[in-house]
């Protein structure tokens, strides 16, 4: 017993020492923390997995912006809306890129492209190189929707880049965000435990997400879609980013997940009825 209590002793000093730590010290946020791809080797072959079973054309295609490769995968044929996609962070297109093709085909033509540094993308994970190929790939996307209605669809940090995307785009019709957050700092808020006095600081390129301020002056419907049961962003940053957008429709799914959200018949009829708008 005794044994036990000088163990229990050591590891509550120790705790005490983090907390004291982290307190004097402050967290840092930068793009280690928000962005973490899974390491894939090269490939010549750029496929996505489970894509013979889509039922829809597949097209592949390595993007160059200033030195950087983008990898790109187009599912369905040129008829109908255009509806690009955003990944959340730990998400590309090898593995996430037959279930988002699912989830989003109904309504269109589906583009998916891996972030720098994710899948089969070169570069470095960062806000700053998302940045740096912005304008230049918005353009490209903006060409490929012609006369088509154009839809951006933003899951979770993709609902960042995906506001940043349309607030640059001449052709967007419209743009869901599904269970993503007004910011960086409320989502900072939101994974510090209340009542503890962190400071918190950003890298500076992380300060861009910041989905009110991307899209101030944007005049293009919003569908903005939260998850009652979501246990990475809580439901309570898509209730506080639709009060501050107050053109967007809200739709909150008590019983749907972070990752389920997007497939819950609710969203895909609501989605439905903006695409059927455009």
């Amino acid at each position: 017993m005794k044994t036990f209590l000088t163990l229990l002793g050591v590891i509550t000093v120790a705790l005490l020492g983090v907390a004291v730590f982290l307190l004097a010290k402050g967290l840092h946020i930068d793009d280690s923390i928000v962005f973490v791809p899974k390491p894939f080797p090269e490939r010549a072959e750029l496929t996505i997995r489970a894509e013979s079973g889509l039922g829809r054309p597949v097209r592949h295609e390595r993007l160059f912006f200033g030195g950087q490769v983008i990898a790109m995968s187009t599912v369905g044929d040129d008829r109908g809306p255009l509806v690009l996609t955003c990944f959340g962070n730990a998400s590309d297109r090898i593995t996430s890129g037959a279930n988002t093709a699912r989830k989003a085909g109904d309504f269109g033509q589906v583009v998916m492209w891996d972030y720098p540094g994710y899948g089969d993308s070169s570069g470095a994970a960062g806000a700053a190189a998302i940045d740096g190929l912005a304008d230049d790939f918005v353009a490209l996307i903006d060409e490929r929707a012609g006369d088509r209605p154009l839809l951006f669809w933003g899951h979770s940090l993709g609902g960042f880049v995906c506001s940043n995307l349309a607030a640059r785009s001449r052709a967007v019709d419209g743009l869901v965000l599904e269970t993503t957050a007004a910011s960086i700092h409320s989502v900072a808020r939101a994974w510090t435990p209340k009542g503890v006095p962190l400071r918190v600081t950003y890298d500076e390129a992380l300060l861009d997400f910041d989905i009110p301020r991307s899209l101030e002056g944007f005049d293009k419907p919003v569908l903005i879609i939260g998850a009652g049961r979501d246990r990475i962003l809580p439901v309570d940053l898509s209730r506080e980013l639709s009060a501050t957008l107050p053109q967007a429709r809200y739709l909150e799914l008590p019983e749907a997940t972070h990752y389920s959200a997007g497939f819950d018949p609710r969203t895909q009829a609501a989605v439905a009825e903006m695409v059927a708008g455009l």
